[in-house]
């Protein structure tokens, strides 16, 4: 398995893992596919922009998860990452540990402060696996202080 993040060019790949995401496990994310089956090659290419974040897929060969880091609508100090997913079949073998791993990596890289996530009510396995990297947080909303890159 590789991760490996993706610039515009890589607009297709995206789309398919994310549509393939929305489908398979709809409650998980904010967004739907009937929506996002919508999107054209414009906007898809947009979400991948470098001022948009960091957008990251896990492959084998063919992509099995993926990861978004986002700036915080809010606080200019905070990446979000958001999007977190990986193929059913490739569930705790790491996948999802390689893939925070390397949003977490970008934003030390770029000087984030702290990057947040929201983990839905009753999904113990994503707190687990958000402890383990360092998140901390009782309610929804989980946090990673970053040390300041020297």
């Amino acid at each position: 398995m590789r991760v490996r993040r993706l610039g515009p060019d890589d607009w297709a790949t995206w789309r398919d893992i994310r549509l393939s995401a929305l489908g398979s496990d709809p409650e998980a994310f904010g967004s739907t596919l009937a929506l996002e089956r919508r999107f054209d090659e414009a906007r898809w290419r947009e979400l991948l922009t470098p001022e948009r974040g960091v957008k990251v897929v896990a492959e084998d060969p063919e992509p099995v998860g993926l990861v978004a880091g986002v700036p915080h609508e809010v606080d200019p100090t905070v990446l979000y990452l958001y999007s977190m997913w990986v193929k059913p079949e490739f569930r705790r073998r790491g996948v999802g540990e390689a893939l925070v791993g390397d949003v977490l990596a970008w934003a030390r890289e770029h000087g984030w402060a702290r990057v947040q996530l929201r983990v839905f009510r009753g999904n113990d396995t994503a707190r687990r696996l958000y402890s383990r990297l360092g998140f901390a947080g009782e309610g929804e909303i989980m946090d990673h202080r970053l040390a300041p890159v020297s």
